[in-house]
């Protein structure tokens, strides 16, 4: 039987998931019999038998949607401040900060074991899905078929044979094995492949489950921050924000759209404050990370915030390669540390709205009579035309942008 940790209902929702839904149904005009035939001669020397791969991947269909979403991803469609703002909100911090005081025996167990931070593992939880709300409902193998057939990467075919391979050994069940349009599955999506060598036990049965056990989850998060690429360092902050003297910043573009990352020039905490790095507020620069290095990170040019980027920012990047994902998560580490929210604002006139402020837009636009289903907090195609529609109406720049001017308008109206 797993060992469940008692969680407070931010955190309870990952035991509870649907079968696959019509999600899942056939992409219009897409065949993948030609791209499975070829699969299917290569499975043996992948671990799978070709009746085994015949078997878990009958009625496999290619998913327009995961096609779709290949091709726009919110990390490339978002501005920084767009996405940070979504991604890093007070209602963020505050579950996450729950889900610390609930589990916090069971995370110091993981954290000692791994040398880990519990902070960063409750990050990534609740960056990744939500704190276990949105585990998401595409079917995972199906995903990997449809990345394999339709992308040029050799790691998706690796992952369409651990995908059977997984189903095959019983560690997950058919219409349990569902994820995000990427393929990524469980608390804190983790990849087949990954699966395979980094997931592990965290709560004593011998098996990891990252569907149905947190502690499992959370150990294998921490086993992948730890043996993947650059390894977690306990204590080391990932990103911390700076006020960088005039010689240094005149050297930036100062460019919204110039993102800055000189991890080429790594120097210790002390040489940046010899060379007149301070913090953001203006004090002094203190951070107790002993002979740590750190690079810059201006994600926006001069004129935004800026960052010293350590180790453990890389380490957070072998996790997902997204540098928007990344500061997410780095951020969110530094709040439930006790951190407090950016000192310096983004070069905009126009900034991000959190989940609560779209769910207020949505509500608002709503009542104006436009379809947008319910008020999720997520701005989707619906929500961009309706807000297009309304600035229309108001004689305002037609971009969709979920922004605090489109809300500051309905407000008004």
């Amino acid at each position: 039987m797993k060992i469940r940790v008692a969680l407070p209902a931010v955190a309870t929702a990952f035991l509870l998931i649907g079968p696959v839904t019509a999600h899942a149904q056939a992409a219009a005009g897409r065949d993948a019999s030609a791209c499975l035939a070829q699969l299917r001669t290569d499975a043996p020397a992948n671990g799978v038998s070709v009746a085994d791969f015949d078997r878990y991947t009958q009625g496999v269909q290619l998913l327009e949607s995961t096609i779709s979403a290949a091709r726009s991803q919110p990390e490339h469609r978002d501005t920084w401040w767009a996405y940070l703002a979504k991604a890093v909100d007070q209602e963020r911090v505050d579950d996450g900060k729950a889900v610390l005081t609930d589990i916090r025996p069971k995370l110091d167990v993981i954290g000692e074991r791994f040398q880990v931070d519990p902070e960063i593992l409750v990050a990534i939880f609740g960056i990744e899905t939500n704190y276990g709300r949105q585990l998401g409902k595409t079917p995972v193998l199906d995903a990997w078929v449809t990345r394999a057939c339709t992308e040029s990467n050799r790691l998706w075919k690796a992952n369409v044979y651990a995908s059977v391979r997984l189903l095959r050994d019983g560690l997950v069940q058919r219409d349990e094995f569902v994820g995000s349009w990427s393929g990524a599955f469980g608390m804190t999506q983790f990849i087949p492949t990954s699966f395979y060598e980094l997931a592990t036990d965290g709560d004593g049965d011998g098996k990891p489950d990252l569907y149905h056990s947190l502690p499992d989850a959370l150990a294998s998060t921490a086993n992948h921050l730890r043996k993947r690429g650059a390894q977690w360092t306990h204590g080391l902050p990932p990103v911390v924000e700076v006020r960088l003297p005039a010689g240094i910043a005149k050297g930036l573009p100062d460019s919204p759209d110039a993102e800055i990352l000189r991890n080429e020039d790594r120097r210790t905490f002390g040489q940046w404050i010899d060379a007149g790095v301070r913090a953001a507020d203006g004090g002094p620069l203190s951070v107790g990370a002993g002979s740590a290095r750190a690079y810059l990170f201006a994600p926006t040019g001069s004129k935004g915030p800026v960052f010293l980027a350590t180790s453990n920012f890389d380490a957070i990047l072998h996790y997902n390669r997204s540098h928007r994902y990344a500061l997410s998560v780095a951020l969110l580490v530094n709040r439930l540390a006790g951190g407090t929210d950016l000192a310096t604002p983004w070069p905009t006139d126009d900034p991000g709205l959190s989940r609560a402020e779209i769910r207020e837009l949505q509500t608002l636009l709503l009542a104006r009579g436009h379809d947008l289903g319910t008020a999720d907090g997520i701005p989707g195609a619906k929500t961009r035309d309706a807000i297009r529609a309304e600035q229309r109406r108001l004689n305002l720049r037609e971009d969709g942008i979920a922004g605090m001017k489109a809300l500051e308008a309905l407000r008004a109206q």
